[in-house]
């Protein structure tokens, strides 16, 4: 996932609640690239039946500071979204 702005953080901070780290792989195998691709992998996607995951983690009760609750929401995200990537046999290299 791309580096997080101070949002989510602020809301979780403000309001107590906790975050649910969410991370999804394979949508890229349905639709991509340009409109035409796109449509064609909507329409091609059932023959194909490229994999997809969602995965939900446990959830983070953020505390601290701004800067430090986006992190460890940043930190939460991404491990989810590895977990996604790993079930499908997506690499997962270095990105954070």
């Amino acid at each position: 996932p791309r580096p997080f702005r101070g949002g989510l953080a602020h809301l979780a901070l403000t309001t107590g609640a906790p975050v649910v780290p969410l991370g999804q792989a394979g949508a890229r195998r349905v639709t991509s690239g340009s409109r035409p691709k796109q449509l064609a992998g909507l329409v091609t996607a059932p023959l194909r039946r490229p994999a997809l995951h969602v995965h939900v983690g446990a959830p983070v009760r953020l505390t601290g500071d701004r800067a430090s609750a986006t992190v460890r929401a940043h930190a939460a995200v991404t491990s989810a979204w590895r977990t996604a990537a790993e079930r499908i046999g997506e690499p997962v290299g270095l990105a954070a």
